[in-house]
């Protein structure tokens, strides 16, 4: 009878290798770049499980930086389905895992990985912030704190919004720092509840770069805002929102203001001076507005395939809208219609893009550059 071999270890050498070459070489890269200033963090190599606010596409490399040894990002399946993906897997091995979708596969390799001494790294949130704000975040990340039974690291990164946010074009000069704030022991976490911890994390990684002062300076600082601002406060049209350079305005009602280099909306608009307050009242109108029987259409977008496992379908179209029924794609060759209650979530990809999984598939909307993906997004959450 053959033998079973071994489990092949998640850790390599090479591993703590490729990080200590790529640090001072993105060290560099990050100060020259965006202004980065990585606090060292003094602890020495272990598991841990280190837990970060999410402002950038950089960072993964900003927190790497206040470290000494390999860490193991949890990455979305977006990161998988590229052609340097193998390399990236064989470099730095992230822990694959589908966004807005519970992943048993990633959570035993969490603890695969904690097992074998490393340390993993995680964005509760789950999505890089559009709106400046913290994203609404379960408590899944705290009761899997409590049961790997290794210190919880909050990382914090400060001025990655003002930096580079998501729904912008360019990067804004102003000053971007990162660090620890806080380690909590094992022994500690198991005498805190899940509430306590789920609370200690949330409070941790809770960052408004609009209180910071600081100037982000960018002759075109409010270019793309309607990648994020997609609904008028003052006459609820949707998709009125147009940018340019410092201003924007909506082109139902000619509503117009400037975005400051604070991070502020200067005239505030119906009240709103700040993009993260403006953003949750639209989440709440949106579903509103569709429930009542208004019907989203926009014209121009492009669909691509998302591939996972070897399986494709294809999204063959140049239009999408969404009820509070169906996500409609269609073009010349007709339409293809998918119920929301068959899709089992949705979720924003990078600046003009949205994934929905449906029948075991990911499929991929992406939309000329100055489309709104989030909107979908919040229309679906909130029907459901």
């Amino acid at each position: 009878m053959k033998k079973q071999g071994k489990t092949k270890k998640w850790i390599c050498r090479r591993h703590a290798f490729v990080f200590a070459v790529l640090r001072p070489i993105m060290r560099l890269y990050c100060k020259l770049r965006y202004r980065h200033t990585a606090k060292k963090s003094g602890l020495k190599k272990g598991a841990y499980l280190i837990v970060s606010n999410h402002q950038t596409t950089m960072d993964p490399f900003l927190l790497a930086l206040s470290f000494k040894f390999p860490i193991y990002f949890i990455a979305s399946d977006d990161l998988f389905n590229l052609k340097i993906s193998p390399l990236i897997n064989y470099l730095v091995a992230p822990i694959p895992k589908s966004k807005s979708v519970a992943d048993l596969v990633a959570v035993r390799n969490v603890f695969r990985i904690v097992k074998e001494g490393g340390a993993v790294g995680i964005f509760p949130e789950g999505n890089r912030t559009i709106s400046g704000g913290q994203w609404e975040m379960t408590d899944a990340i705290a009761k899997l704190a409590k049961l790997v039974k290794v210190p919880l690291v909050l990382y914090n990164i400060k001025g990655g919004y003002g930096t580079d946010p998501r729904w912008g074009h360019n990067i804004r000069k102003g000053r971007l720092e990162s660090g620890v704030l806080r380690v909590i022991s094992a022994e500690e976490l198991n005498e805190m509840t899940v509430e306590e911890v789920q609370s200690a994390i949330k409070s941790g990684l809770d960052v408004d770069d609009t209180l910071s002062g600081i100037a982000f300076k960018s002759r075109k600082r409010a270019e793309y805002i309607e990648r994020a601002l997609y609904m008028c406060p003052v006459c609820k049209e949707v998709s009125s929102i147009v940018s340019h350079k410092r201003t924007f305005c909506c082109k139902h009602c000619n509503t117009s203001s400037v975005y400051t280099e604070q991070l502020h909306i200067d005239p505030p608009i119906d009240g709103y001076d700040r993009i993260y307050e403006w953003f949750e009242w639209e989440r709440a109108a949106i579903t509103e507005q569709v429930k009542n029987g208004a019907a989203i259409a926009d014209e121009g977008i492009i669909f691509r395939e998302s591939v996972k496992l070897g399986r494709k379908k294809k999204l063959d179209g140049d239009r999408v809208s969404i009820d509070k029924d169906k996500l409609v794609i269609s073009g010349r060759n007709g339409q293809a219609a998918f119920a929301l209650c068959d899709i089992a979530a949705m979720t924003m990809v990078g600046k003009k893009k949205f994934n929905f999984y449906y029948d075991g598939k990911i499929l991929q909307v992406k939309g000329n550059k100055r489309f709104c993906a989030i909107k979908y997004v919040h229309i679906f959450n909130g029907l459901r």
